[in-house]
């Protein structure tokens, strides 16, 4: 075969060999196969690796508010005292006491227990004072003695005290295992002539008797 023939195959040949690989260039890259046992194919180099971890809270995360703390009871009264009640005995339902003295301030004084006076049980002791006479600064207070405990229930205000007009006071009286048998009550008052004072005595066993207004007649 002569140069003259062969140079035209060859370069037929040639230009086979370049469309060949210009068509190999331009197919897509065939898919990874699955890997045996259904795991999933590698993840390309450039997408991050996923992490199971929980993401930490940011450490300036401001921190719960603080619970207020329950308010305190109120501190109960030591005070034996019973609160003050608004009833009043009449007059009539209630015991004269005895003064100590034949002369002293001319006040009647009245008495009456809510109950019986039991030992180391506080109850509530009504007085009545009456002065017969016109006067001023009338007041009344329980002696102290071993034994029995006592406390005013409530303010008494007599500064200006009328004839015949019952000016009332209560007081808490506890009487312990050994006490006196009796109260010892002190009444003042300002007269035109000067001050006078007396001293009343109230039997802490009769206390709660109701004073009897009706006579019985005999038959």
């Amino acid at each position: 075969m002569s140069i003259a023939t062969l140079l035209p195959r060859l370069a037929i040949a040639f230009a086979i060999a370049g469309l060949a690989a210009l068509t190999a260039c331009d197919r897509p890259a065939p898919a990874p196969a699955p890997v045996e046992g259904g795991a999933p194919a590698e993840a390309p180099a450039g997408s991050p690796a996923p992490t199971d971890t929980p993401s930490e809270p940011p450490a300036d995360s401001p921190a719960a508010p603080a619970q207020p703390t329950p308010d305190a009871p109120p501190p109960t009264d030591p005070s034996p005292a019973p609160t003050p009640t608004s009833y009043e005995p009449p007059l009539d339902s209630m015991q004269t006491a005895k003064p100590t003295a034949k002369l002293g301030v001319p006040v009647d004084l009245r008495y009456r227990f809510e109950a019986e006076p039991l030992g180391n049980q506080p109850v509530t002791l009504h007085l009545a004072a009456v002065p017969r006479v016109p006067g001023s600064n009338l007041a009344v207070s329980v002696k102290h003695v071993d034994g029995i405990e006592v406390a005013a229930g409530g303010a008494f205000d007599a500064r200006k005290a009328s004839a015949n007009n019952a000016y009332r006071q209560q007081f808490s009286v506890t009487r312990q295992a050994a006490s006196p048998p009796e109260l010892r009550v002190l009444v003042t008052m300002d007269l035109p002539e000067g001050s006078a004072f007396g001293f009343y005595s109230i039997p802490l066993d009769a206390g709660t008797k109701s004073r009897k207004t009706d006579s019985v007649k005999p038959r």
